[in-house]
């Protein structure tokens, strides 16, 4: 994340997990990797976010590889934790290694 990024640590309001729900599962590309960022920046500071490991992990199937990075980011700290839910990411990791080999 680049220094502009500090806006992600400056949030502590209610109803934030499912606005991020939300914004994970938006169609905008952008409004993703903006919610992935919030994700990360709750979880950097303490915040229990392994309730939108489904939605984080749905965000992996993308080309852009920044939003990759913080998908695998946030699935390495969880994968200590959860090794369940983290397993559960391998058929997500195969389906973008498949498609990402066909169209390479």
């Amino acid at each position: 994340m680049s220094g502009h990024d500090s806006k992600y640590f400056s949030t502590t309001k209610k109803g934030e997990i499912p606005e991020l729900k939300e914004e994970l599962n938006s169609q905008y590309k952008d409004k993703r990797k903006d919610a992935v960022k919030k994700v990360i920046a709750a979880m950097t500071v303490g915040k229990d976010v392994s309730s939108l490991f489904t939605d984080v992990v749905n965000c992996m199937q993308t080309e852009n590889l920044e939003l990759k990075k913080l998908v695998y980011l946030y699935l390495i700290n969880y994968a200590k934790s959860q090794p369940d839910l983290a397993i559960l990411a391998v058929n997500t990791f195969v389906k973008v290694a498949i498609y990402s080999f066909r169209f390479a």
